[in-house]
């Protein structure tokens, strides 16, 4: 009879040194987690200057690890994974080693990278960034999430959004200022509310939608340019149909579409799904579909297109 496939999931956690690895591992252990597996090893590849607590793991049943990159191997992991036997595994990497080798390296059976997260440090980002952007963005590119703490709203928020979706179009990023709170999306906008027309890059159409949804004030009478897809309804009036994406709210089964309802004297030449680019005023206007006052879009010119790169919107 064959073996039951089983999986255990690895939480790699990347990073340069002072990014904040130690901290962010520490504190989603203290939120519980990780508790639901009854066995865990904490796998540490670089020695900061910040410490686990030793009772803190214990208390959440974590072994930890220290091992040096040359011992990063399949046979070490072998090893660990008879002395341990892990239902997961928590993985400190070091940032200076090669972000594929843990994806590559054969593993014990079972043994699966389930999620990639990689930390920066706001502070120090910027010049990290001008002399050492082929070791950070290989640390972007296979990952599932960046997080940028110590951020501060001077900081060019918007152009390293940019920057991280030019290198992986479907990561989850997020800032975080000085105390651990998350930014508030107007202080990290890719694009400016000043320009004439306000031109929504493929992958920014998810933070461009939040932040109409929580400042339509602030958008009112702006012009806007994106691509979406056309969502047609027997409810809607014969000019009414809504430009839109696909976003994932859990999983990839699982998604929704998202937009806003849009004014167009030629709807009739519109196909359901197809895609376009909209150029649009934005409204802020009663809506029964809303219930309450909510964005409209009074379309100026609505335009065939072909399918972003990444169909399924990102935040």
């Amino acid at each position: 009879m064959a073996q039951e496939e089983y999986q255990i999931p690895i939480f790699l956690i990347n990073g340069q040194l002072d990014s904040g690895k130690t901290r962010f591992i520490t504190d989603t252990i203290e939120m519980g987690q990780f508790d639901d597996a009854e066995k865990k090893l904490l796998i540490v590849l670089e020695d900061g200057d910040e410490e686990y607590d030793e009772k803190m793991l214990a208390d959440h049943k974590i072994d930890m690890v220290m091992l040096d990159k040359e011992d990063f191997t399949k046979e070490k992991l072998e090893e660990l994974d008879k002395q341990y036997d892990p239902w997961l595994v928590i993985v400190e990497y070091n940032g200076f080693m090669d972000p594929n080798l843990i994806f590559e390296l054969e593993k014990p059976r079972g043994w699966e990278v389930y999620q990639s997260i990689t930390l920066f440090d706001a502070s120090s980002f910027a010049n990290q960034w001008a002399n050492m952007k082929s070791i950070l963005a290989e640390t972007v590119k296979k990952a599932d999430m960046a997080i940028f703490n110590r951020c501060k709203s001077s900081m060019e928020l918007g152009s390293w959004r940019r920057a991280m979706r030019a290198l992986n179009g479907g990561i989850q990023i997020y800032f975080e200022d000085e105390k651990g709170e998350q930014m508030s999306i107007a202080d990290q906008l890719p694009y400016s509310l000043d320009d004439d027309v306000i031109e929504i890059d493929d992958n920014d159409y998810g933070i461009w939608y939040m932040d109409v949804n929580e400042r339509p004030e602030a958008y009112k009478g702006k012009i806007v340019k994106f691509k979406g897809q056309v969502l047609k309804n027997k409810y809607f009036k014969d000019k009414n149909f809504v430009p839109g994406r696909q976003v994932m709210t859990c999983c990839a089964a699982d998604t929704q579409f998202i937009g806003y309802i849009a004014f167009y004297d030629q709807i009739s030449k519109l196909e359901s799904k197809q895609w376009v680019t909209v150029t649009a005023e934005i409204g802020y206007e009663f809506q029964m579909a809303y219930k309450k006052k909510g964005p409209v879009l009074h379309c100026k010119e609505v335009v065939p297109a072909t399918a972003p790169a990444q169909e399924i919107v990102s935040f």
